[in-house]
């Protein structure tokens, strides 16, 4: 089927060339149109002229090659009527028209599938691995090596290995989804990265997550612990991203057979199977530029040798064509013109050129200060890691004034970089009716050579005039700090070992600008550093703990010292040396705990001075039973998000007394059984959020007394089978509801509420739930 296929494409492909070229010398009208669809047939031919060869290899071709020949009949048909049509002005303009749908059509199709930017490079690169990771023998005139079952029960190893930025991880992750290695191992894929300062408890716990929580007492229990669930499992692949060191890959094999381990790395590792991905030849290259640099609906017209040229000056290396082209898209001649004069007087090395190439073509950036400074702060956070965007707003509403109330000036940054190729935006939410502002349940990460040309860029100034300060203090030599700094922006980030010089011999040190500070560490207690004491201008603290066991913070600040502070962020910490703090801080505006663990004080019957709190997010934290009464006097906070907080089973009778709350916010709060019948006290309350609680069985009685509410999600409350007659006291028309196909009827039956069906994905729920 697939030869037939084959052929059938290359000769309709033909066909429909050779009548666009002779209807063009045979007709007066429609030339444009038709020289356009030719310049995109033209284009179309050296990636079809493989389609026959690339069938027998990937099944999955047979879809694409019959949806192609439909439309290159469809084509056909229009051009040969273009002789036929009669002449007057309704019947060509009409006639124009349908060329002008075909021609987007066929643009829409080439841009529809990632492999079209890679073509035969990537396609050939997959049927390849698919062999090396299923253990098909494969001879190779270039010496690439196979992984094959091991006799003696070994697991295989496979190795792709090229520079960074060449789309090793993007290649794997396509094998990944193709459709014969899922159907040999299903649901046993799994997939770690390993960043260069890696805790493996941690790595082999996110492994293990899905199954059920693991404890480890020391790096080699997590790794017994991973053979124990090898012993259980018929056929594993395990994919390890970004490897630098072999020692890695040694300690998670075992003797297991159906047992593979793909790695990606920049290093050969010559002891192992290897593959060796190479860099786009220039076609391919050429396409996956024009696919960044020139969307859809561009107009702007670039010489074809211009193009080339940029191409040759960004070495085929597609994750420069991506920023370069990205970089240029939009923009008119003279930047394109000035970007390749920038970058032909680069290095003839190829790591050396890349990171050259990067760099100058931030010179864009000169027109966009501000999205320049949102990129380098994304240098940050630590490598290979998810940044929320919550927290890139909270920064940056101080920093550059995005507002804070919707999240959509964060947002408009984070997409103008993640369209430039300068970071990735990582949609979560499939289904979230009930946010309170854009940037909720949104992430964004950044490749290893954009953070560290980010990182580097910041790195540009003098260490005393630098507005932003990246300190690394884990097996680094320790950068000598003037006496005072005057950075608006500081970052620390350490390992799992304190380096006790860093927090000893900075007392002196002052920070009277840094607004932002950044502490990113793996340790068990991490010491602040002294010199916080001497950052009067301090607005924003992010905290995050990135090691396995939860941190404990030590030589907090005293009270004095963080009276500013308008915004916390903790993660993965234990919050019990410093609520008490926390709960003094009279200008605090919004209290972040993500995966803490909260303790006791906040119950406590303990004043607090929170006056002017507006927000507080609670997520992921374990030990949380009950809202804390000690918190339902907060009279200026008007939004309050608890979720994935699986032990939570009360809120306060008290609860009512938040009387400005507008967001209350539940979601995956699964043993949560009922909601306080005070809520009803909450006249400013908009947006309920109460989606998988799975537990939750009972609403308030008088509910529909909330005049101001506008939306309840009720996704997922499985357990919630009556409704409280009240809801129909809710004004006609005014309160939406969301809920699953189970219980639409449910809610269906009060007339007055608008109720609309989710569709249901058992995968997006289950990610909810666990969080």
């Amino acid at each position: 089927m697939a030869e037939l296929l084959g052929a059938a494409l290359g000769e309709a492909f033909s066909e429909l060339s050779d009548v666009i070229k002779h209807v063009i010398t045979k007709t007066l009208h429609f030339k444009s149109e038709l020289k356009e669809m030719q310049a995109n047939i033209q284009r179309m031919g050296p990636i079809f002229e493989d389609m026959e060869k690339l069938n027998k290899e990937l099944d999955r071709r047979k879809m694409e090659t019959e949806r192609i020949m439909i439309l290159f009949k469809k084509a056909d048909e229009l051009v040969r009527k273009c002789e036929n049509v009669k002449w007057d002005f309704h019947n060509r303009y009409r006639h124009a028209s349908k060329l002008d749908e075909m021609n987007k059509s066929l643009v829409k199709y080439v841009n529809y599938d990632l492999q079209f930017q890679i073509a035969r490079n990537g396609a050939e690169t997959l049927v390849e691995l698919r062999r090396l990771t299923k253990g098909y023998e494969k001879e190779s005139p270039s010496g690439e090596v196979e992984a094959q079952d091991s006799s003696n029960g070994d697991c295989s190893v496979v190795v792709v290995s090229a520079a960074g930025g060449c789309g090793k991880t993007t290649l794997v992750t396509m094998l990944c989804h193709d459709p014969d290695i899922k159907e040999k191992f299903g649901e046993n894929i799994y997939h770690a990265v390993i960043p260069e300062k890696y805790n493996i408890k941690v790595i082999i716990q996110k492994l293990l997550r899905r199954n059920q929580p693991h404890d480890f007492y020391s790096d080699e229990d997590a790794f017994l612990q991973w053979g124990r669930f090898l012993a259980n499992k018929s056929e594993i692949l395990l994919v390890l991203d970004d490897v630098r060191s072999e020692s890695i890959i040694e300690k998670f094999m075992f003797k297991s057979p159906g047992y593979r381990i793909l790695v990606t790395s920049r290093e050969g590792f010559r002891r192992f199977n290897r593959y060796e991905l190479q860099l786009l030849n220039d076609q391919d290259a050429t396409s996956l530029f024009h696919r960044s640099a020139f969307s859809e609906h561009s107009k702007i017209s670039i010489p074809d040798d211009l193009v080339v040229k940029l191409v040759k000056c960004c070495k085929n290396h597609p994750l420069a064509l991506r920023v370069i082209g990205g970089s240029l898209n939009g923009k008119q001649l003279p930047s394109w013109i000035i970007m390749a004069e920038k970058l032909s007087k680069g290095s003839k090395l190829i790591h050396k050129s890349i990171q050259e190439c990067l760099e100058k073509s931030c010179y864009l950036f000169d027109e966009e200060p501000e999205i320049k400074h949102c990129y380098m702060d994304l240098g940050l956070f630590p490598e290979d890691q998810k940044i929320a965007t919550t927290t890139l707003m909270d920064m940056w509403a101080h920093l550059y004034n995005h507002d804070d109330d919707t999240g959509l000036t964060t947002m408009v940054s984070i997409d103008t970089l993640s369209s430039r190729n300068l970071a990735t935006w990582l949609p979560q939410r499939k289904h979230i009716p009930a946010v309170a502002h854009h940037c909720e349940e949104e992430f964004v990460t950044q490749h290893d050579m954009m953070r560290e040309l980010a990182i580097h860029l910041s790195e540009k100034e003098s260490i005393e005039q630098r507005e932003r300060l990246i300190i690394n203090t884990d097996g680094q030599d320790l950068p000598q700090l003037p006496q005072i700094v005057n950075a608006r922006v500081l970052s620390i980030t350490t390992g799992a070992t304190i380096d006790e010089r860093f927090y000893s011999t900075r007392n002196e040190v002052q920070a009277p600008k840094v607004k932002v500070f950044v502490l990113n560490f793996m340790s068990n207690a991490n010491p602040f550093p002294r010199f916080m004491h001497n950052m009067k201008s301090l607005k924003v603290l992010i905290i995050t703990n990135y090691g396995y066991h939860f941190s404990e913070i030590q030589n907090f600040p005293a009270l004095e010292h963080l009276s500013g502070l308008t915004k916390i962020r903790l993660d993965h910490v234990s919050i019990s040396s410093i609520s008490e703090t926390i709960l003094m801080l009279e200008n605090l505006r919004k209290l972040s705990l993500i995966m803490c663990k909260i303790g006791s004080n906040f119950n406590k019957d303990f004043p607090n001075k929170l006056t002017n709190l507006l927000e507080i997010d609670i997520e992921s934290c374990d030990d949380l039973v009950t809202f804390p009464a000690s918190l339902c006097n907060l009279k200026c906070l008007k939004k309050l998000s608890i979720t994935n907080c699986h032990r939570l089973t009360s809120l306060s009778v008290d609860f009512g007394n938040l009387s400005n709350l507008e967001v209350l916010r539940l979601a995956s709060c699964t043993e949560l059984p009922t909601l306080p019948e005070s809520i009803t006290n909450l006249k400013n309350l908009r947006i309920i959020d109460l989606s998988q609680c799975l537990n939750l069985c009972e609403l308030p009685a008088h509910i529909g007394e909330l005049d101001t509410l506008e939306t309840i999600d009720a996704t997922g409350c499985t357990g919630l089978d009556e409704l409280p007659k009240s809801i129909k006291d809710f004004d006609f028309d005014k309160v939406e509801v969301f809920c699953d196909e189970e219980a639409f009827t449910l809610w269906n039956d009060f007339k007055n509420l608008k109720v609309k069906m989710v569709e249901k994905d058992p995968l997006d729920t289950f990610l909810k739930i666990i969080g």
